[in-house]
C-alpha cells in the first residue's frame, strides 16, 4: 500500500440539483455533497507508478460520519472511521493502530477547498464538459499562481455535484496522482456490520497512538516562507525512535500543506540530510544547530527545502 493518506479517499453525493456556473461554485457545490450522503463504490489510484484499487463505504446518520476503507490490492490493509476516531488494520502485520483524526473529511483534505484564504493563490476556471462515471461531468481545472504548490483537475458530475475523478499536478502540468471512481451507488442502507472489517480483531496487538501535540508557543520559527504560507499549528507530540517530545510545526496557504518535525537526535545516530519521496507527498532533511529538521507535504520539493532551511530556534534573531 502507498501511505495511509491514499486510504482515506472518500466522495459523496449532494442530493438533488443546483445552478453553478463558474469554477469557484462547482468546487463550493462539491464541498457541499462531501458532506452530506452516505454511499458506497470502489476506486482506482495512481501513482508513482503504482495502481491500487480500493473499496469504501461511507455512511451519514444523525449528524455523525462513519466510514469504513478497504484495500483491495495486497494484503488487504483497512480503515474505519467513527467521526474524529480512525483505526487503521494491518493484518499482514497482525496489528491495529487507533489514532484521533479531528477535523473536516478525509476527502476534504485531499481535494480544494478554496473558500479561505487559499484563493489569491490559485486561478479556478472551468474547463468544459466530458462524460464519465454516471454521466456529463464538469471539468475544474485549479491551477497554482508560482512553482511553491501543486495544482487540480477534477471532473465534477453535472446533476449531482460529485467528484468522480481527480488528477494532482505539478507545476509543469505532469499528473503525480489520479483517483478515478469505478463503481458508485449513492444512498441505501448501509448498517453497522457493513462498516465492520473483514477479520478476526481478536488476534490484532492493539496500539492507541499518542495525543497530537497541543497547541504551544513555537519554539522554532521560520525566517522565510513562500508567499502565503503562515503557521498554522504549533505543538508537542511524541514520536517514535525519539528520545523525547518532537516540535511539530505546520505551514499552510489554506490548501496546500506542510508538517515540520524537529528534534536532537539520539547520541550516536547519524542524521538525514537529502530529499525523498512517501508516497505522493515530498520529503526534505537537514540539520540545523544540532537539531534534526525533517518537512513532509503534497507540495513541490522546493518548498520544503524553502521552509526547512529557514527555521531557527524563536530566541535567536528576529523574525522578518
Amino acid at each position: 500500500m502507498t501511505a495511509l493518506r491514499v486510504l482515506a479517499v472518500s466522495l459523496c453525493l449532494l442530493a438533488g440539483t443546483a445552478v453553478a456556473d463558474s469554477g469557484e461554485q462547482w468546487l463550493g457545490r462539491m464541498g457541499r455533497a462531501l458532506a452530506s450522503t452516505s454511499y458506497s463504490g470502489e476506486f482506482i489510484c495512481e501513482s508513482a507508478g503504482r495502481s491500487e484499487k480500493l473499496r469504501i463505504l461511507h455512511r451519514v446518520r444523525d449528524g455523525r460520519v462513519s466510514e469504513r476503507l478497504v484495500s483491495l490490492s495486497g494484503h488487504g490493509r483497512e480503515l474505519v472511521r467513527q467521526d474524529d476516531e480512525v483505526v487503521v488494520y494491518l493484518p499482514d502485520q497482525k496489528l491495529a493502530i487507533i489514532d484521533k483524526q479531528p477535523g473536516r473529511g478525509q476527502l476534504l483534505g485531499v481535494l480544494p477547498d478554496l473558500s479561505g484564504p487559499s484563493s489569491p493563490w490559485y486561478e479556478v476556471r472551468e474547463a468544459g464538459r466530458e462524460p464519465a462515471l454516471i454521466g456529463p461531468a464538469v471539468v475544474v481545472v485549479v491551477r497554482p499562481a508560482d512553482g511553491y504548490r501543486f495544482g487540480y483537475r477534477i471532473w465534477i458530475d453535472e446533476a449531482s455535484g460529485m467528484p468522480v475523478r481527480s488528477e494532482l499536478q505539478d507545476p509543469a502540468g505532469r499528473i503525480i496522482e489520479r483517483l478515478r471512481f469505478t463503481s458508485l451507488t449513492v444512498g441505501g442502507e448501509i448498517t453497522d456490520a457493513d462498516l465492520e472489517p473483514g477479520f478476526d480483531r481478536s488476534r490484532l496487538r492493539w496500539v492507541r497512538q499518542a495525543p497530537h501535540g497541543q497547541p504551544a508557543v513555537p519554539a522554532w520559527r521560520a525566517a522565510q516562507v513562500p508567499p502565503g504560507f503562515r503557521l498554522s499549528v504549533s505543538g508537542l507530540q511524541a514520536m517514535a525512535g525519539t528520545r523525547g517530545p518532537v516540535n511539530h510545526l505546520v505551514f499552510t496557504d489554506g490548501l496546500a500543506s506542510v508538517s515540520v518535525f524537529i528534534h536532537a537526535p539520539a547520541p550516536g545516530t547519524a542524521p538525514v540530510v537529502g530529499s525523498g519521496h512517501a508516497g505522493v507527498a515530498s520529503t526534505y532533511s537537514t540539520v540545523i544547530q544540532g537539531h534534526q529538521v525533517t518537512a513532509v507535504g503534497e507540495v513541490p520539493p522546493d518548498t520544503l527545502r524553502f521552509i526547512a532551511t529557514g527555521l531557527k530556534p524563536a530566541g535567536s534573531g528576529r523574525t522578518p
